[in-house]
């Protein structure tokens, strides 16, 4: 299990956080932009030094600001995805992968990690001729390499169209199972949390506002269905009673009969962000609301 207790102050904002993250899973750190989700990353990295407080990994400490403890970025067993690929124009796929790897890797492991990214047949390719998509792959094929205890991942997908982000989603989803990479995922959108998250961390102005499960997080005791599907809203087809609403959750399409009352309620319109919930023969529809 890491530990994260940390306080940060730059002028006048201040962070000052106390969670965990389990083993093998994936924690989600939500919350709006300037929440101090991606100044905890460089902190827990070593990027950023912390002013007080306390990282460790469950059996070495990373920093402890009594014991005046600060491991180097170097030493410290992660790796780390930002928001933007970040490639050496001038290396091959299969180079940048390897850049910086300590160590042997048998060929048979980076064919492995290459194919599990889709990147098959990539190999001596340069940045310059894959997609934003494609060397967001080498990005995170290149993190993974090092083995790391600690998987850090910044919005890794924010600057991608939403096609190409939904099928990342997916791959990503897929790697860190089948390698059981302890994540911590940094995002502001509530679909990636429910698709991704084993765990989310709510932030608002640099505090933990409240951590679980996200169906614990966002729903709570106000959906008590069989059934829940996450999606956002891709279709309102309504008339003075009734109203269809067609909902995208990962590739498939799900469309729910409401009132048409209800809708206007919600104010729901198309690209929103809902939870659908059945019992029995019932449907309920909730939107996904992000204020807290």
């Amino acid at each position: 299990m890491f530990k994260v207790n940390l306080k940060k102050t730059w002028n006048n904002f201040t962070i000052k956080v106390d969670f965990e993250i389990p083993l093998g899973k994936v924690t989600a750190l939500f919350g709006h932009s300037g929440a101090g989700k991606s100044s905890i990353l460089r902190i827990i990295s070593g990027l950023e030094i912390a002013d007080e407080g306390m990282i460790s990994d469950g059996k070495e400490l990373w920093y402890d600001s009594t014991k005046q403890i600060h491991l180097p970025v170097q030493r410290r067993s992660i790796g780390f995805v930002f928001q933007d690929p970040s490639l050496f124009p001038h290396l091959t796929v299969e180079k940048n992968i390897l850049y910086g790897v300590k160590g042997k890797r048998s060929l048979n492991e980076i064919k492995d990690l290459i194919s599990l990214a889709g990147l098959s047949g990539y190999e001596r390719f340069y940045p310059a001729q894959l997609s934003g998509g494609q060397k967001q792959r080498v990005t995170l094929i290149r993190a993974l390499v090092r083995r790391p205890d600690l998987l850090l991942l910044d919005e890794p997908f924010s600057a991608l169209d939403w096609e190409a982000r939904r099928q990342l989603q997916e791959d990503l989803k897929r790697i860190i199972k089948q390698l059981n990479v302890t994540t911590l995922y940094v995002t502001h959108d509530i679909t990636e949390v429910y698709k991704l998250a084993d765990k989310v961390v709510v932030l608002e102005s640099g505090r933990v506002l409240r951590h679980g499960t996200p169906e614990d997080i966002f729903m709570g005791k106000r959906l008590s269905t069989r059934i829940q599907i996450v999606g956002k809203v891709v279709g309102i087809e309504s008339d003075s009673i009734m109203a269809a609403v067609t909902i995208m959750h990962e590739d498939q399409y799900f469309k729910a009969l409401v009132d048409a009352e209800e809708i206007e309620r919600l104010n729901l319109v198309v690209g929103d962000d809902v939870v659908i919930g059945a019992k029995s023969s019932d449907v309920i529809i909730f939107k996904v609301l992000t204020q807290f």
